[in-house]
């Protein structure tokens, strides 16, 4: 059985000008293991599908079609049961790690909160974090971890979030075009980090 299967997924935004078409007819299927490409230009709805799979579109998007996780349907479920899967099951770094890491907290609190609230050991959570740095290349993990996202580069910032989306060894990882904003340079490493990480976990 398939990890995610999508088939004919629409998605349409409910605006003042009237409805706007953001997706049509997507069809996609990810089995254990495998690792898919959503390719297209920009505003084509790549962070869309992304964000409809994960249950995070805003309330004036109107989805149609299916998106099966496990053979379960998730479209139409509360976000209660949808809860339950994000950061377990399912996981996602973002485009722009300041948007999606909390400013007010330091960033091992925030690895560490999602750990514990995902049902790891509060005595197991230092120990955890810093080994979730380092495995994805943060060279001094113990400062990182005391760090507040805006004091950091935006290559740590995106390996910090990576290290948060990993934190619960989820079976199925989003990436929305996780080196957007950054240099050629980093973006490569990035890029390296994660399928190295990928690797090294058997995802």
């Amino acid at each position: 059985m398939s990890l995610l299967s999508i088939s004919d997924l629409s998605i349409t935004y409910r605006t003042a000008q009237g409805e706007m078409e953001a997706v049509s007819g997507i069809e996609l299927e990810v089995n254990p293991g495998e690792m898919t490409a959503i390719v297209g230009e920009s505003g084509s709805g790549k962070s869309v599908t992304a964000l409809s799979i994960m249950g995070l579109l805003p309330g004036n998007a109107h989805v149609s079609g299916s998106v099966c996780w496990r053979g379960e349907e998730l479209l139409g479920t509360s976000d209660r049961q949808m809860s339950r899967l994000r950061g377990t099951s399912m996981a996602m770094v973002f485009q722009e790690p300041m948007t999606a890491l909390d400013p007010t907290m330091r960033v091992g609190r925030q690895i560490g909160e999602i750990f514990k609230l995902r049902g790891g050991r509060h005595a197991d959570t230092r120990k955890v974090v810093l080994e979730m740095l380092e495995m994805v290349g943060i060279r001094e993990p113990r400062r990182v971890a005391q760090a507040y996202p805006h004091h950091l580069s935006g290559g740590q910032r995106q390996r910090a979030l990576l290290a948060l989306a990993l934190v619960n060894s989820p079976d199925l990882l989003i990436c929305d075009e996780p080196t957007t904003a950054l240099d050629v340079t980093v973006q490569a490493k990035v890029l390296e980090t994660i399928d190295d990480v990928l690797t090294r976990v058997g995802a």
